[in-house]
């Protein structure tokens, strides 16, 4: 629904985490796909303004700033399209593009871009066939602010298009507030399954895990074998996730080195939500590998003698670690005799480990 209050609203503090991330990850994403494809599409469900009260841009500006600063100007297609449903932001975005863009870095035919008034559930996906978008790699940033729902048929052709990736918001309040409200309606977010309105049962510490593992299984069943998620944690507000969906673990990969660079001054912290402890992360300057450790631990516990290079894709796909922060995790429990190496010898990739 359109913005309740003025137009640009100040920049939160896990805003500009967020934009952070993103801005990382387009640096990488826009080079390696046109490298190997003719064109390609971002585009944004809830565009907003492009500016914030303070002056700070907003996601379509850092967007097409990465494109520009990372790919030389000859180097294949790349069409922008920034749906949103409040006029205002409409407006505001075309002349925040045209202040941040007063020559246009690409031609028309090299970077088309559409702004257009209407809602992600009804027009993003009609943008992207007028567009033409569709058969090329799309990345969608499906950033509602967490509490707009994106309808699950247009997460399925998303992920059923070449190369697609999408990046959600997702406010677990929002669901937990307004479970006896949306009912059947909320169903289709999650796929169909009703089984996030559970969350009512629930003790409070554990609602929002509850409605993060059912959205992460929506995106599954959506077809986005490979996720990432993660908690943003604010010095003042509420917590949310940020879900990344892809097709190829390279995704999770660079979105994990974007998420790790993030620029600490930010004032935002990150936890693993799987983290039963719920440390928050990123607060010094080395990694605090405590979660990896207990996760680490609890994986051995489940399955027995594991290799190493098993952890480390275990800590890539299922943790918000990196794979190699695996063997600086594990060396203090093999030191203190907790983890044993199964032939004695160096802890190295190649070795099978136990509790």
């Amino acid at each position: 629904m359109p913005v309740d209050g003025p137009v640009p609203w100040p920049c939160a503090e896990h805003t500009g985490a967020k934009h952070d991330i993103y801005r990382r990850y387009l640096e990488r994403w826009f080079p390696i796909l046109l490298a190997g494809y003719p064109s390609v599409t971002y585009a944004e469900g809830f565009a907003g303004p492009g500016i914030y009260s303070g002056g700070e841009a907003g996601s379509p500006v850092i967007a097409i700033r990465a494109l520009v600063q990372e790919v030389s100007a000859n180097k294949g297609i790349t069409r922008f399209v920034f749906i949103d449903d409040d006029e205002r932001c409409v407006k505001m975005l075309r002349e925040t593009l045209q202040e941040a863009f007063p020559v246009r870095p690409r031609s028309e035919s090299a970077m088309p871009v559409m702004m257009g008034k209407g809602t992600c559930a009804d027009d993003l996906g009609v943008a992207l066939d007028q567009m033409g978008a569709w058969g090329q790699p799309i990345f969608a940033n499906l950033d509602s602010w967490g509490n707009a729902p994106v309808p699950f048929k247009l997460l399925q052709r998303l992920a059923g298009n070449v190369s697609t990736e999408v990046i959600v918001t997702l406010l677990p309040q929002h669901f937990v507030r307004f479970v006896s409200n949306m009912g059947e309606a909320g169903d289709d977010v999650f796929g169909g399954d009703p089984h996030w309105r559970d969350v009512v049962n629930l003790p409070p510490a554990a609602k929002s895990r509850h409605i993060l593992t059912c959205y992460r299984q929506a995106l599954e069943k959506a077809g986005f074998p490979y996720l990432l998620d993660f908690e943003l944690i604010p010095r003042n507000g509420q917590p949310l996730y940020l879900v990344f969906g892809t097709g190829h673990p390279l995704g999770v990969q660079k979105m994990k080195d974007s998420l790790w660079e993030v620029d600490r001054a930010q004032g935002v912290g990150f936890r693993d939500p799987r983290d039963e402890q719920a440390e928050t992360l990123f607060a010094m300057d080395e990694p605090l590998l405590g979660p990896l450790t207990r996760l680490l631990q609890q994986r051995l516990r489940d399955s027995g003698p594991v290799r190493v290079e098993d952890l480390r894709r275990f800590a890539l796909l299922e943790t918000v670690y990196r794979p190699e922060h695996v063997i600086k995790a594990l060396k203090p429990l093999v030191d203190n005799g907790s983890v044993k190496i199964a032939d004695g010898g160096r802890l190295q990739r190649s070795s099978f480990v136990s509790l």
